[in-house]
Order: structure tokens, then C-alpha cells, then sequence
């Protein structure tokens, strides 16, 4: 017997056989013991897979202990606190991924330097990690540029659309974001650019600093925290600060959040309360599941995915501030 995607599916959908089944936990168990190949997994990939694997054998638990008992996905959604030492689950997560890709991205080779596009075709925000392990949160219908491999020089990417950046630190090779008449330069922080048609182009500051540059006119403004440049009229850079911009990339700025045996719909109002946003469903069998869950360091974003892949369902952007969620058989 091998572990094959198909095995997994099944032992995830709780179909296989005694013997497959305990051939999958002797598997899984195995890695205790050898060094994890997985460790470049970001962590809502970590989050998502110590969940499936936790529920399957906390369900096998409880049907032995609890005779009659209901069953262990009987409206109750649980998250897992550290439960597993390693994750090297390889198939599992290339099969959960390889069905999200195919509906909500599209990744294609564009040169002979071997470029990499990466377009958002879905209806929620995207994640993706690039080559010295920046992350990129993308928003519908945006799309980036990048090299398999950075140079030993720069770190260049090319944007179009809107998408807020967590750059690896390394001083060495700078990070450079072309996103059509800005150039944003950063050696480690945390921001959004924004380079939407009939819209000024924008950039916002999280944490750290960053240097944008205009580049007809090579006109170039330092910001830190707080902090929006504006181009204004495709001709002139306008600094804004303060509270206002603050308040914009509030969803930006990460927190730690626990919640336990939670109705979802309060977890919404939670998330709603701590981030200014509006999160929300209209189908009751959603809001009716309960949710556990200990959000440590996470940016609203981080915590939709997780919530996203726990309830089996996806959220549509409406807006800067409104997400709708659906199950995923109504999306």
C-alpha cells in the first residue's frame, strides 16, 4: 500500500478502510521521528493542515469514548493549538491546494527569464509567497510579476492591481515594486500599493519604511508608518498621515483573538468590532456553527483564511471593508 492523493481524499473524507485508515495514522505518526521537509510552509498552509489531521483522529477518540455520542462535526468547528510537531503531510496540502488554484488563480511562466504571473481570479483575498519568502496578500483581479530565483542584486516584482506586501528583511538586496507610474523600494516592512486603472495610484505604510518614486518625473518621498502617498492627477506625490490612514489599514495590522465553542456570527462581530470592518453571512447553517480557535499575530486576512478553510466555505470582497461569506456549494 502506498499514500497516493487518492488515499488521502479518502482518509479526509472518512471513507477509507480500518486498514487504510491505520495506514495513513502510521504514516502521518512517522514524521515524529524524521526531520520535517515541510518547513517552508507559511503559516495558514500549517494551520489549515494540523486542523484536517486533528479532527480525524479526535473523531476516531470520541466515537470510542462516547457511546451514542454525536458525531465530532456535529456543528462544532475546532482549530488546533500546536498539534502536531512537524507538518509533513506533502500530498494532503497539494491536494487542497491544487483544487483552490484551479478555480481562484492562475500561475504562468511569461519569458524566457522564466518570470512567474500570478493572477487573482477568485473572489477573496490571495496569498502568495515569493522566492526569498515575502508574502503578497492580493486582491481580486490583481496579478504579479517575479523571477523564479532574485538576483544577487534587487528584489524586483511587478504589480497591477492592489495588493499589500510583508517583505523578508534583507538589507543587501532591496525590494523594488514597479506598479505603473510608481516604484516603491523596501528592505523589510509592511505595506500596500495600490495601482488601480482611474484611480490614483497609492501606497500605504504598516510598519517600517519605504522610499516611492515617481517615475516620469523621478520625484521621490520617504514614509513610515501611518503614512499614504498619493499621486494626484498622474503629476504630483501628496503626503497624507494620522489617524485617517491609520483607520484604513487597521485589517493590515496584526492581533491575537481566541475564541472558544463560539457561534460564528459572533466571531463575525468580534472580527467586526476589532478590525472596522463588516463581515457577515446571510446563510443560517453558517452562523450557526460553533468555532474554536487561537488567532496569535494574525492580520484579518490570516484569520479569514483559516476561518475560510475550517468552515469549508469562501467571502466575496464586496468593498475595502465588507466581506460576505458563502459555503462553498453556493459559491
Amino acid at each position: 500500500m502506498k499514500i497516493t492523493p487518492q488515499l488521502i481524499r479518502k482518509y479526509l473524507n472518512n471513507t477509507c478502510t480500518p486498514e487504510e485508515k491505520e495506514f495513513v495514522d502510521e504514516w502521518y505518526k512517522s514524521f515524529d521521528e524524521h526531520p520535517d521537509p515541510l518547513r517552508f510552509l507559511d503559516e495558514v498552509e500549517q494551520e489549515s493542515l494540523k486542523r484536517s489531521m486533528y479532527n480525524r483522529f479526535t473523531q476516531s477518540v470520541e466515537q470510542k469514548h462516547e457511546k451514542g455520542g454525536d458525531s465530532f462535526f456535529s456543528g462544532k468547528l475546532y482549530t488546533v493549538f500546536c498539534a502536531a510537531a512537524g507538518i509533513a503531510a506533502l500530498l494532503l496540502l497539494v491536494v487542497k491546494i491544487a483544487d483552490t488554484w484551479l478555480t481562484s488563480a492562475t500561475v504562468q511562466p511569461t519569458n524566457l527569464q522564466a518570470n512567474i504571473t500570478y493572477k487573482n481570479t477568485g473572489s477573496s483575498i490571495s496569498k502568495r509567497i515569493l522566492p526569498d519568502r515575502s508574502i503578497v496578500w492580493l486582491n481580486p483581479e490583481s496579478s504579479i510579476t517575479y523571477p523564479q530565483k532574485f538576483n544577487d542584486h534587487t528584489r524586483q516584482v511587478k504589480l497591477t492591481g492592489e495588493a499589500f506586501f510583508e517583505v523578508t528583511k534583507d538589507k543587501a538586496h532591496p525590494f523594488i515594486i514597479n506598479s505603473g507610474e510608481l516604484i516603491t523600494r523596501v528592505w523589510g516592512t509592511s505595506f500596500r500599493v495600490k495601482a488601480l486603472k482611474n484611480i490614483p495610484a497609492e501606497v500605504s505604510v504598516v510598519t517600517g519604511k519605504v522610499s516611492v518614486t515617481q517615475r516620469e518625473k523621478g520625484q521621490e518621498m520617504m514614509l513610515v508608518a501611518n503614512q499614504r502617498v498619493t499621486l494626484l492627477n498622474h503629476n504630483k506625490m501628496v503626503k497624507h498621515e494620522g489617524k485617517q490612514v491609520e483607520s484604513e489599514m487597521r485589517m493590515w495590522k496584526k492581533v491575537s483573538l481566541s475564541f472558544e465553542d463560539a457561534p460564528l456570527s459572533k466571531v463575525f462581530t468580534a472580527l467586526n468590532q476589532r478590525f472596522g470592518i463588516h463581515i457577515y453571512t446571510k446563510e443560517a447553517n453558517l452562523n450557526g456553527l460553533t468555532f474554536t480557535a487561537d488567532f496569535t499575530d494574525q492580520s484579518l486576512p490570516a484569520i479569514l483564511e483559516m476561518i475560510k478553510e475550517s468552515v469549508n466555505a469562501g467571502y466575496l470582497v464586496d468593498d475595502d471593508k465588507t466581506f460576505v461569506f458563502k459555503s462553498n456549494a453556493t459559491l
